[in-house]
């Protein structure tokens, strides 16, 4: 009984962790993020940028977590951002979130040749890039309502333009920013 009190106790005072470099590479650069993890909630702690083989800098993230199932295929996204023909990329922040998949971004500053924290970006959630149009699209939902946003660029922050708002009777609004504002320009039922 003793002994499996002591292996008991010794169980519960070991502090569940663990440590994984996780690689991803995309044209010239490669990035290596260190993943830690704690029973079952995990951070980025650091993220170390090579350029053709040669260490070009190191960030060390804002507050970021999520859970230990999340595949680590998914924690980062590299794509051009901000349409200067530059890869970009981002971080899962949260998981669980309010919405889906908010992230910390990071953009490519070719004169000072690193890549810049940029929380401008953040209001953007689950971002689909239309490199053709020039505008970025965030979808989400807040669990009755159906939220479609469009961003474009100025001054490399993110401004919205147009929200679509499909409502639970599948009505769409359609807002539109005028004079700084968004303003319901039309409604249709779908």
């Amino acid at each position: 009984m003793k002994k499996t009190l002591l292996i008991i106790t010794f169980l519960l005072s070991i502090k569940f962790y663990s440590q994984e470099i996780i690689e991803f590479k995309k044209g010239e650069f490669s990035f290596y993020l260190t993943k830690d993890c704690q029973i079952s909630e995990c951070k980025i702690s650091k993220i170390i940028v090579f350029k053709n083989g040669e260490y070009i800098q190191e960030i060390i993230p804002s507050e970021n977590y999520f859970y230990s199932f999340i595949r680590n295929e998914s924690i980062m996204e590299i794509e051009d951002m901000n349409f200067d023909n530059y890869i970009d990329f981002r971080i899962i922040k949260s998981i669980p979130a309010e919405h889906p998949f908010p992230y910390l971004y990071w953009i490519y500053n070719e004169k000072t040749e690193i890549f810049e924290v940029n929380t401008a970006y953040e209001i953007i959630i689950n971002p689909e890039v239309d490199h053709e149009k020039k505008i970025i699209i965030s979808s989400w939902d807040n669990y009755i309502r159906f939220y479609k946003d469009y961003y474009k660029l100025e001054n490399e922050i993110p401004i919205l333009i147009e929200r679509h708002i499909t409502q639970p009777n599948k009505t769409v609004e359609i807002w539109k920013a005028l004079n700084g504002e968004l303003k319901l320009v039309s409604t249709e039922k779908k």
